[in-house]
C-alpha cells in the first residue's frame, strides 16, 4: 500500500500529460468537424425524400464496420508503397515521392483524425437529419406567407429550433471521442515517438504492457474525473448557449 504515490507520479508524468492534451485535441477537432459536416449534409438532404432512404442506408455503412476493420482499411490507404492515396497524390503531382503518413510525427495524428471523421460523420449526419425532420412545419408556413428569405428562415427559425439537438449531438460525440483507442492501436501504436499517444492507449500500455496495474488504475481514475468535469462544464455551457439563443 503506497497511499497516493501513484497520483503524485501522474502529475509529474510528462507522457501522461501529453496524452491528455492529445486526447482533448483529438476529441475537440474531430467532434467539431463531424458535427459541422453532419449538420451541413443533413440540412442539404432534409427536403430530399426520394433518395433520403438510400443516403441514410449508405451513411450507416461506416458505423456498421468494426473499428478494427476501419483501421485496417485506412492503414492500407495510407501505405507509402501500395496505398492509393500516395498513388493519386503522385499522379496529380501533389507529391514527388511517397509519404509515410503514419510514420511522420506531423502527419500521423491528422491521419488518425481523418479516419475517425470518415467513420463518425455519418453518426452526426443521421442525428442532425432526425432533428431537422422533427421540426414543426407551422413556423415555416408562416414565414413563407410573410415573404421571409431563405437566410432569414434559417437564421430565425431553423438554427434556434435545432440548436439544442445539435449541441446534444456535439456533447455525445465529444464524450465518445475521448475514449479513442482502436484507431491509435491499429494505425500507429502511439507513435512515432509519443506524437499520437492518447490517454486510453497510454493507460493500456502502462497496465498491460508494463504490468504496472496500480499506476494504470490511478490514471484511469484521473481520466474519469477529467471526463466528468468536462461533461459537467459542457452541459452548463450548452444551457448557457441555449439561453442566449432564446
Amino acid at each position: 500500500f503506497i497511499w497516493f504515490e501513484n497520483y503524485k507520479k501522474a502529475f509529474t508524468d510528462e507522457v501522461f500529460g501529453a496524452s491528455i492534451v492529445n486526447t482533448l485535441l483529438f476529441a475537440f477537432v474531430v467532434t467539431t468537424i463531424q458535427t459541422l459536416l453532419g449538420f451541413v449534409l443533413a440540412f442539404a438532404m432534409q427536403k430530399e425524400r426520394k433518395l433520403s432512404g438510400l443516403f441514410r442506408t449508405l451513411a450507416l455503412l461506416p458505423l456498421f464496420t468494426p473499428p478494427v476493420a476501419v483501421a485496417m482499411i485506412w492503414r492500407l490507404i495510407y501505405d507509402p508503397n501500395s496505398g492509393f492515396l500516395n498513388f493519386y497524390m503522385r499522379q496529380f503531382g501533389i507529391f514527388e515521392k511517397s509519404v509515410a503518413f503514419l510514420g511522420d510525427s506531423n502527419l500521423a495524428f491528422p491521419a488518425i483524425m481523418f479516419a475517425d471523421i470518415w467513420q463518425w460523420t455519418p453518426f452526426c449526419f443521421l442525428l442532425c437529419l432526425a432533428a431537422l425532420q422533427s421540426l414543426p412545419r407551422d413556423p415555416y408556413e408562416a414565414a413563407a406567407v410573410d415573404g421571409a428569405s431563405a437566410w432569414q428562415v434559417f437564421r430565425r427559425l431553423t438554427l434556434p429550433m435545432v440548436a439544442p439537438q445539435v449541441l446534444v449531438v456535439f456533447l455525445f460525440r465529444f464524450l465518445i471521442a475521448l475514449k479513442v483507442f482502436d484507431l491509435v492501436y491499429m494505425l500507429t501504436f502511439g507513435g512515432p515517438g509519443n506524437s499520437t499517444q492518447v490517454a486510453s492507449f497510454y493507460i493500456y500500455r502502462v497496465g498491460f504492457k508494463q504490468f504496472n496495474l496500480g499506476y494504470a488504475g490511478a490514471l484511469s481514475i484521473l481520466v474519469l474525473i477529467l471526463i466528468s468535469v468536462l461533461a459537467t462544464a459542457l452541459t452548463k455551457g450548452r444551457d448557457f448557449l441555449l439561453k442566449k439563443l432564446e
